[in-house]
């Protein structure tokens, strides 16, 4: 139970700092979403279901600040989630570089899927967005993982098996 509400804590938190202050460190117009970085790097680490599951959630908060298009951000975050955590089940975890580099891919393919779908409904959004989106991501992402990791150490975060 502690760890579902460290968890929300943390995603009220991210969505707060999302939607207040991440846009006054905007560079160019282009801000990351702490929201995301955090889902990656926490279905990175935790299993399948886990990346799932809170991949909807985030995408669920996310597409309440995206105007006409309820669902797409909830759909995109759980692919991106789903495919994080089968990465994670693949490297080692406690190593931090190609969970970065896997925030950046999955941000870039997040925002090339999004720009398809906003296309296809008539949005139009400029794709270099995603380059520069995914590249923000990145650099908080070097910061996150390291903490996210840690955070997932703790004793009430791990998930002990009794027979």
């Amino acid at each position: 139970m502690k760890k579902i509400v460290t968890v929300i804590l943390l995603l009220t938190l991210f969505l707060i700092l999302d939607n207040a202050l991440i846009p006054f460190f905007a560079i160019k117009g282009y801000y990351p979403s702490l929201l995301f970085v955090f889902a990656i790097c926490y279905s990175i680490i935790n299993d399948s279901w886990s990346g799932v599951f809170l991949g909807i959630f985030c995408g669920l908060l996310q597409d309440m600040y995206l105007t006409n298009s309820l669902g797409i951000n909830m759909f995109l975050n759980m692919i991106m989630c789903l495919a994080a955590s089968k990465i994670g089940k693949t490297i080692f975890k406690d190593k931090s570089l190609v969970p970065i580099i896997t925030c950046f891919l999955l941000s870039f393919l997040k925002g090339v899927l999004m720009f398809a779908i906003l296309y296809i409904l008539k949005q139009y959004i400029h794709i270099k967005t995603s380059l520069f989106i995914s590249l923000y991501n990145m650099v908080v992402g070097i910061f996150m993982y390291k903490r996210v990791y840690k955070l997932c150490q703790k004793d009430f975060m791990v998930k002990n098996w009794r027979f």
